[in-house]
């Protein structure tokens, strides 16, 4: 069975339920870079090493192939996730067996908010490494009672949760109410505002599949491609490298928020550049 790795050489099992052949691996990783991850994400960013200590010194690691689920629908939540490096993809299966991606989750980026929240503590999605991956596990009896001596990392919860409920409420609309383009770009722009490289007059995704970007808005691949080509001929948009430039932002936000209402931010935001897999792009 898979271990994690404990700080201090320790280590403490979980169970995770892999879609392809996993190897007998821990990840060791050192203090400093975890505590870094933590400082940076949106989560635990402003406080004090002194006072994530405590967290560090608990949490554990666990090493991910690509392809390998971390999560898996109806399992305990008992935990909350931070991606060290790497990424990983939240999905469900719909009636019709097809996957929908609710998100992408890089370097920096918390998970398993709804299912920890929960009255039920159980998961509602399925989390899998879209690339080799490590990810910091944060156990419920460690982090409860560190969010009371630290209330604003509750208030930064709520925010990431109501962040996420909006934008979800804003595709849900667009279902009913918008065409294939706009629904695509709402998802682009969603990506953006996650990227690590966001900046004020630059609007670029993180590194993302048209396969990926398919299952993200509900529809074929075929069909993505060919929204992509207008978007493209059209110079909204550019592709450089497996990223999305949004070249004209401003008017596309104009563009999508006609009639389903302003679009929220996206609170969480990868901390480092963009290193998940080449291969993941294709």
């Amino acid at each position: 069975m898979p271990m994690s790795g404990r700080f201090g050489g320790r280590r403490s099992e979980f169970r995770c339920w892999p879609q392809r052949a996993v190897t007998e691996d821990t990840e060791v990783v050192e203090r400093d870079p975890v505590l870094d991850c933590l400082a940076r994400s949106y989560l635990f960013e402003g406080l004090a090493a002194e006072q994530l200590a405590p967290l560090v010194d608990q949490a554990t690691t666990r090493r991910l192939l690509r392809g390998e689920v971390l999560i898996r629908v109806g399992d305990r939540a008992d935990e909350l996730w931070v991606v060290l490096r790497g990424e990983v993809k939240d999905s469900v299966v719909d009636a019709n067996g097809e996957e929908v991606v609710h998100f992408l989750h890089g370097p920096g980026m918390t998970f398993g908010e709804p299912g920890f929240f929960a009255v039920e503590h159980r998961r509602i999605v399925e989390v899998v490494a879209t690339a080799p991956s490590v990810v910091i596990r944060l156990d419920r009896r460690v982090l409860v009672p560190f969010m009371n001596r630290h209330p604003v990392t509750k208030d930064r919860a709520l925010e990431k949760l109501a962040s996420n409920e909006r934008w979800q409420t804003t595709m849900i609309s667009s279902l009913a109410t918008k065409p294939l383009a706009d629904r695509l770009v709402l998802r682009l722009l969603e990506l953006a505002d996650s990227s690590a490289e966001r900046r004020a007059g630059f609007a670029v995704t993180p590194r993302v599949s048209q396969a990926t970007l398919a299952a993200m808005v509900g529809v074929s691949r075929e069909n993505v491609n060919r929204a992509l080509a207008v978007l493209m001929a059209s110079g909204a948009i550019r592709q450089e490298r497996g990223r999305y430039v949004l070249v004209e932002e401003r008017q596309l936000r104009q563009r999508v928020v006609d009639g389903i209402g302003p679009v929220a931010e996206r609170r969480d935001r990868r901390r480092d550049a963009d290193a998940a897999s080449e291969e993941n792009v294709k």
